[in-house]
């Protein structure tokens, strides 16, 4: 049967809206480092960072690499720890505003999910290790529709929350050398995941280690690996915009310095790469972020 122009024109718009929505699967809120230690009573730490990706790399479900029109996700980001008692801290991850949008689209922006995580330590003293629950509340836009730049009659969702409500469960150890300013933080992590409108997501497995350095007792340096995986085994993309699937390692690198009194400039790089978790259903390439936190410490009598 001899394939008309309407029939075409419906495949080429269908194969283009698909390769535009798989840039929504990487995330906002990637795996954070995580430690065994918490704060001391009423004493935190509050950051505003920036973050800056761009990439033309997606990987299917099957790992398999592809070349697509620019995706950009630029965001701006709340952390803070409090310390309600020695061994309860509040942390709070909310990215304000989040800037997603392709070469070929206009960009939309919206506020994103809410990561509360409660952190309770479970031993103190000789070998730090904490529990911590972390409901992601979906207050994000979960439909953000940017329009196309080629066609006046396509559009795209391009969420900046993946309407969700997922829970983040995490076991987290910590120890540093006495003579020496050096730090280990090992960490794994569940997610369990809900669902949105009517759509099941998989359940993910995480795990990462962080190595912290304090350089000339002034500059902080770190580096991590962390590492996604899907419980079980997703074969068909049934909502790509939300990262159903989505497994990576990732590895990064960054610095603190101080600039005045507790306040601190921070700067790190992130990148992904097969060797724990080969990739799979995201975008692939370096993330550059760079913030400015305080620190409030309480002076020992």
């Amino acid at each position: 049967m001899p394939v008309s122009n309407n029939m075409l024109k419906t495949v080429l718009t269908v194969l283009y809206t698909f390769l535009l929505g798989l840039g929504c699967c990487f995330t906002t809120l990637p795996l954070l480092a995580q430690s065994g230690w918490t704060k001391v009573k009423t004493e935190g730490f509050y950051q505003l960072g920036y973050n800056h990706f761009s990439s033309d790399a997606y990987f299917t479900l099957d790992g398999e690499e592809l070349k697509t029109n620019d995706f950009t996700q630029n965001s701006l980001v709340f952390y803070g720890e409090y310390g309600v008692t020695d061994k309860f801290t509040v942390i709070a991850n909310w990215p304000l505003q989040v800037w997603n949008g392709f070469s070929s689209t206009e960009t939309v922006s919206g506020l994103g999910d809410l990561r509360l995580e409660l952190k309770h330590a479970l031993l103190k003293k000789h070998l730090p290790l904490s529990i911590a629950i972390a409901p992601e509340i979906p207050i994000g836009k979960a439909n953000n529709f940017a329009q196309s730049k080629l066609n006046d009659f396509e559009s795209i969702n391009l969420p900046s929350g993946d309407g969700e409500f997922n829970i983040w469960t995490t076991l987290a150890t910590s120890f540093s050398l006495p003579n020496a300013p050096l730090y280990v933080n090992l960490f794994g992590t569940y997610n369990f995941r809900t669902q949105y409108d009517g759509i099941s997501f998989s359940d993910q497995i995480g795990l990462g280690i962080e190595l912290g350095y304090k350089i000339a007792d002034l500059v902080w340096v770190n580096s991590r690996i962390n590492a996604l995986t899907s419980v079980d085994d997703i074969e068909v993309i049934t909502d790509f915009v939300r990262g159903d699937g989505t497994e990576y390692t990732s590895y990064s690198f960054g610095a603190a310095v101080p600039v005045y009194r507790n306040i601190h400039l921070s700067l790190n790089y992130r990148n992904y790469a097969d060797f724990i978790f080969e990739r799979r259903n995201i975008y692939s390439a370096g993330t550059f972020s760079f913030g400015v936190y305080y620190v409030r410490k309480i002076e020992k009598p």
